[in-house]
């Protein structure tokens, strides 16, 4: 007689077998994956932590190109405040005798054209 073979053992042992080589493949395309994001991060990290010295750097100089403008408006403000005290006393140093002169002067036509005319 001829010995029976199990072949229900042996489509088992098949299927593990390709599971297993499945499961190595992956295993091993995961790993490139990783590898490959490894990569992909240093290289990001190297670019990145020397632009937030530049960035860090350029918001210093910010800072003290806006003091130097806050400095100056300042001055500004102290200056607009001196010009409109100065264009005050000037107003009121020349509108008084303005006024009298030219209310002098009114007074001179008047008594000018009673006299013509009188």
């Amino acid at each position: 007689m001829i010995a029976s073979v199990p072949w229900g053992g042996i489509a088992a042992l098949i299927i593990a077998i390709a599971i297993a080589v499945f499961l190595l493949v992956l295993t091993v395309q995961l790993a490139r994956n990783m590898e490959s994001m490894k990569m992909t991060i240093d290289g990001v990290r190297q670019e990145v932590v020397p632009l937030l010295g530049d960035v860090r750097t350029t918001v210093i100089d910010v800072n003290k190109e806006l003091e130097r403008v806050d400095g100056m408006l300042e001055s500004v403000g102290r200056i607009t405040l001196t010009v409109e005290r100065v264009s005050g006393l000037v107003e009121q140093a020349v509108s008084g005798p303005l006024v009298k002169l030219a209310a002098a002067g009114a007074g001179l036509a008047k008594a000018f054209r009673k006299v013509r005319g009188g």
